[in-house]
């Protein structure tokens, strides 16, 4: 994660109305989060374990699809944390790390989910340590589902997917200003690879089972095993 993205997300604002923004940005974000739910229900699992979970969306979904599961919540913005607390009630069923990967209790977890996360994190070896430590904290055969925004900028074809993206957030009704910020950090600062790359990581952290399981424009998403 880039010191300006970092910044973003303990801006009290932006947490604050972090809320209202992916679903004007990610095409089909309530079926990711049913897709996600059914893909961890299969797997009944007692703990899971929420990467980037601050923000409590993702959560609000477990907890309904896994009413008896517990939940570790791990987000380096103390701001997103305060706005999960609020949004969900503080449900004692989840606890909360303010911290990265790496900070997360070894474990082991029946399942872990990564929304809208592994962008922020370059592709210098950072994202590959992300994965294994993902895994290492897993049971063997445990679900993971991750889904992010996924294009290589290397491909000539890259800017027009960026503009789909603005495009969509903009038919979205948006609020242009705060989308032609958003648009222009997702070209200039978020370190995200593409769909090929993005499974070879999987494999590489020691993933098998690697499914596609959604796509709404090109944010793709996957599931797993450990």
């Amino acid at each position: 994660m880039t010191d300006k993205i970092a910044e973003l997300f303990k801006d009290p604002d932006h947490a604050r109305t972090y809320a209202d923004r992916p679903r004007k940005i990610v095409p089909g974000f309530d079926g990711l989060h049913r897709i996600m739910a059914q893909l961890l229900v299969e797997a009944a699992p007692a703990k899971t374990l929420v990467i980037g979970g601050g923000g409590g969306l993702e959560l609000r979904t477990l907890i309904d699809a896994l009413p008896e599961g517990r939940f570790c919540a791990v987000d380096p913005s103390a701001e997103m944390i305060a706005q999960g607390r609020a949004y969900l009630g503080d449900p004692a069923s989840v606890d909360w790390i303010e911290g990265y990967t790496f900070d997360a209790p070894e474990g082991p977890f029946d399942a872990a989910t990564c929304l809208l996360t592994l962008h922020f994190v370059p592709d210098d070896g950072a994202k590959l340590e992300t994965l294994k430590a993902i895994h290492s904290r897993l049971k063997p055969g445990a679900p993971f589902v991750i889904a992010h925004l996924s294009i290589d900028k290397t491909d000539p074809a890259s800017g027009r997917r960026f503009d789909r993206y603005l495009k969509f957030g903009s038919d979205s009704e948006m609020d242009p200003k705060v989308l032609k910020e958003a648009h222009e950090r997702v070209r200039t600062q978020l370190n995200c690879v593409g769909p090929a790359r993005d499974e070879a990581l999987l494999r590489e952290a020691g993933f098998g089972g690697i499914e596609p399981v959604f796509q709404g424009l090109s944010w793709h998403g996957w599931v797993a095993y450990a």
